[in-house]
């Protein structure tokens, strides 16, 4: 019985360590022709949120450091998931830092950094994850999806989506 209660507590403290160890990450930037205070107005928008994003279609709350903030997830076909967020860092027209999840199992930590560059703004999304979850996780279908929504973003500011009904330009 002693073996059975070693190698239970032996396999519990490796799934915590792998669970406080495993880290997973994507990243997707693009340079967008619009300032940073435009690319701020359409990130921070909760109106037009799902136009260009497509993982998370709708947000409540109001982006401001330390509020947390509920966006609506959805990945592929189905339903949109609610997703717990907490503003960490908020800078007007340079940077966002939010996370959340549960310690230990996930815990994802996004970053929106936009940088001033020679006819634009330098867009960056980065995104780490740790936890458990993330040993048996394939980010590719996140990469995919930020930089999908970097290159809508830029489309809807840059105006060249034909389908995009509010444009800059009349």
């Amino acid at each position: 019985m002693a073996k059975w209660i070693i190698g239970g507590v032996l396999l519990l403290a490796i799934l915590v360590i792998a669970g406080l160890t495993a880290h997973k990450s994507v990243r997707a930037e693009i340079v967008i022709n619009a300032s940073p205070e435009e690319v701020w107005s359409v990130i921070t928008d909760p109106q037009t949120y799902g136009e260009w994003n497509p993982i998370f279609v709708a947000y409540e709350g109001v982006f401001a450091e330390g509020n947390r903030l509920e966006l609506q997830m959805k990945m592929g076909e189905g339903d949109a998931t609610p997703v717990q967020v907490l503003v960490k860092v908020f800078v007007p027209n340079e940077w966002i830092h939010q996370g959340g999840g549960y310690p230990a199992i996930l815990t994802y930590d996004h970053n929106w950094r936009l940088e001033p560059v020679p006819g634009g703004t330098r867009v960056i999304q980065h995104e780490d994850y740790t936890g458990l979850y993330v040993l048996f996780w394939d980010p590719a279908p996140a990469q995919r999806a930020y930089e999908q929504g970097n290159a809508n973003l830029k489309a809807r500011l840059e105006d060249t989506n034909p389908d995009n009904s509010s444009s800059r330009n009349p």
